[in-house]
């Protein structure tokens, strides 16, 4: 018996890596710096042997040197700069005489289309299979995994992909390398603020394959390796970001209208030292760096009804003010603001239009304790607050004087509450600044804790997420950070049209917005840690935080809300899970295609019963399409009315090359997919 569970044992191991991998998200090496402990462990794992940087183009002594200076034997750089040198026997015994092949950033589409399916694909995979190690970064990276972005259309940007994950530049490539099984990486991550992208990536690929990957987001300047047994050990100044849908996780259907949710998919944020199994799909080891943190005692709750937006454009902000006006009492609104911010102008003038009873209060050091200005607070019967100057707003926290007490009286009288863009980071007790003015204050230790209002006690809110480029690492990492930072439960992401409706009164958020503001639920997370790196020039170690079992949620749906109770959303179209003949109670199924494999013909059967036909009212369109791994759509077989019953259509791969398949039956609001193989 023990004999057969060392031998199940070691089949297992096989399955999964012979080699070593390192996977680093980008950013400069440098002597002495962040990048000595992975770039070390790459030639410790290559035994001090030969190292082959490789690239499409031509390359500086750099990095030969540095790799050199860490104890590589020999390391030198190779361009394979087209398909013909790719195919080379030269080129092929040259890379498998290495112990190490490091493949530099740029371009990982350049790298698909030169060198798949060459000897240059089979002499990486000789190396990795004999022993040696796979590193990459950047693009270098991107291509590590089993499933990689291929950039094949260009790149895709966060706010692009979260809006629309099935978009045409959301292309993938699982037929190169596959080193490491069943993940995808993402490189640059907080850096370029793709948090989103990957999200979109793992919705992207579940829905169209019927598999889950782990999406691995790595920050620049930091790395994983990882080593035959699975275990991968974050390195580097930044964190890793482990995306993977899990037994909470919920996805809703995807349909024609581009509306879809994900709910509760788990995310481990990792930082120097953290251990993550790729095998076991859990974390491995936590250094004792990490502080542990209960969330079991807190009361997460909306201290009052208000209303958050995305940004501070008034042109993107009039459809939100007027749904706040039209639910709000109106007869008195307060426009809170303070000297010198002119847009508030802006909507003065829109009030006027109106005909909408208002009045102002300039608040300021002075006036705190002015009772003609604490009289205003008291009769209105709802409130705007907007301006630029955060730290004067803030204010509003100073108990003791009657601007401030009279305030803090109405968040407990169930009056209306709007906080326009940015000023919506004032309405947790804690908020990050500093976020807006220094694109490095992440990276160099700048961004600042702040107290806010308490609008809600136990919230991180960031809107302009997507507004300009160099903020996005800023702007997402005040997120997790702020969070770790103040040891708070609930964060937001947000950007352009969101609203966000909180209610003390059902203890919800309710949102609408075309780029779907992302929920970060930290209420199961027990351990957190952050970044200990410190960069030349900085003020403070980088703002970067680890926590494990983070739970990240966002739809697309108008009006659905967020139950902060339940941790869940109050309605979704959730998909069903298919067994392998892909049925559900109802009896509507697509069998697996057979023979499977095939070649060149195979048969596709489905079940359409008449308790499904019943439930619409008039006749409804079937369609029966083929994709390809990149989501291309192949051939269309049925595009018609169907009646209930049982089908049966011949496939015919004649015309195509060995692969694998996708098969997707749609009708009405009901839909399948099946995966099936052509082997020539």
């Amino acid at each position: 018996m023990k004999a057969l569970l060392l031998l199940f044992a070691l089949a297992t191991t096989q399955m999964y890596s012979q080699g070593y991998i390192c996977a680093i998200g980008g950013g400069s090496e440098n002597y002495n710096d962040w990048s000595n402990k992975p770039y070390s462990w790459i030639v410790q794992k290559a035994d001090s042997g030969k190292v082959i940087i490789i690239d499409v183009a031509n390359a500086t002594s750099w990095l030969p040197n540095y790799f050199m200076s860490l104890g590589a034997d020999t390391a030198y750089n190779k361009t394979i700069s087209s398909k013909t040198i790719a195919n080379l026997t030269s080129t092929y015994d040259e890379l498998i005489s290495a112990k190490a092949i490091f493949i530099r950033g740029g371009d990982q589409w350049d790298y698909i289309r030169t060198w798949k399916e060459t000897k240059v694909d089979s002499a990486i995979q000789y190396v990795f299979k004999n022993g040696g190690v796979i590193a990459g970064t950047s693009a270098g990276a991107s291509v590590l995994g089993e499933v990689d972005f291929s950039a094949s259309a260009g790149t895709v940007y966060p706010e692009d992909a979260i809006q629309f994950p099935f978009n045409n530049k959301m292309k993938f490539e699982n037929n190169f390398l596959k080193l490491q099984n069943d993940v995808l990486f993402d490189t640059h991550f907080i850096e370029r603020g793709r948090l989103p992208r990957l999200i979109a990536m793992i919705y992207n690929w579940h829905i169209m394959s019927r598999e889950n990957i782990i999406g691995v987001g790595i920050d620049d300047r930091t790395a994983i390796c990882i080593s035959p047994n699975g275990v991968g050990e974050v390195m580097g100044s930044g964190a890793v970001t482990i995306l993977q849908i899990d037994e909470q996780t919920k996805l809703s259907n995807y349909n024609s209208s581009d509306l879809y949710t994900v709910e509760n998919l788990k995310a481990d944020l990792l930082t120097d030292g953290w251990r993550f199994d790729f095998i076991d799909k859990k974390i491995d080891f936590i250094p004792s760096s990490a502080k542990n943190i209960d969330f079991n005692a807190r009361k997460i709750m909306p201290s009052a009804n208000f209303v958050l937006t995305g940004n501070d454009n008034i042109n993107e902000q009039y459809r939100n003010i007027e749904y706040f006006l039209s639910k709000a009492d109106v007869s008195n609104i307060l426009l809170i603001t303070h000297s010198g911010f002119l847009n508030i102008n802006l909507l003065i003038s829109h009030l006027q239009l109106k005909g909408i009873n208002y009045s102002v209060l300039n608040l300021s050091k002075n006036n705190l304790n002015e009772k003609s200005e604490a009289q205003k607070i008291s009769t209105a019967t709802s409130f705007i607050v907007w301006g630029d100057s955060l730290e004067v707003l803030s204010l509003l926290n100073q108990k003791g004087n009657s601007v401030a007490d009279e305030f803090y009286k109405t968040l407990d009288s169930k009056k209306s509450f709007l906080l326009i863009g940015n000023t919506g980071k004032i309405s947790s007790e804690k908020y990050i600044d500093n976020t807006d003015e220094d694109y490095l204050a992440s990276y160099r230790g700048k961004m600042l804790v702040k107290n806010g209002v308490s609008f809600f006690d136990e919230l991180i809110f960031q809107p302009k997420v997507y507004e300009d480029d160099d903020f996005k690492e800023n702007r997402v990492s005040a997120v997790f950070w702020g969070l770790m930072r103040n040891r708070k439960s609930i964060g937001i992401l947000a950007d352009r049209d969101s609203r966000m409706e909180f209610s003390s009164d059902k203890n919800s958020v309710k949102f609408e917005s075309s780029i779907p503001p992302i929920i970060i639920d930290c209420r199961n997370t027990d351990k957190i840690d952050s970044s200990t790196y410190r960069a030349k020039s900085s003020i403070g170690t980088r703002q970067i935080a680890a926590m494990n079992n983070v739970r990240i949620s966002l739809s697309k749906y108008d009006d659905i809300s967020y139950l902060f109770d339940q941790q869940q959303f109050d309605f979704i179209n959730f998909q069903e899970e298919n067994d392998n003949s892909s049925t559900d109670e109802m009896g509507f199924q697509l069998l697996q295609n057979y023979p499977n494999p095939f070649n060149p013909t195979t048969m596709i059967e489905f079940v359409i019963p008449h308790s499904i036909i019943s439930q619409f009212r008039i006749p409804t369109h079937a369609t029966l399409k083929v994709y390809d791994m990149l989501g291309r759509e192949i051939v269309t077989l049925i595009n018609k009315t169907l009646t209930a019953g049982n089908y049966k259509i011949l496939f015919d791969g004649n015309k195509l090359s060995s692969g694998i398949y996708f098969y997707q039956l749609r009708f009405g609001n009901y839909f399948r997919t099946n995966k099936m193989m052509l082997m020539k």
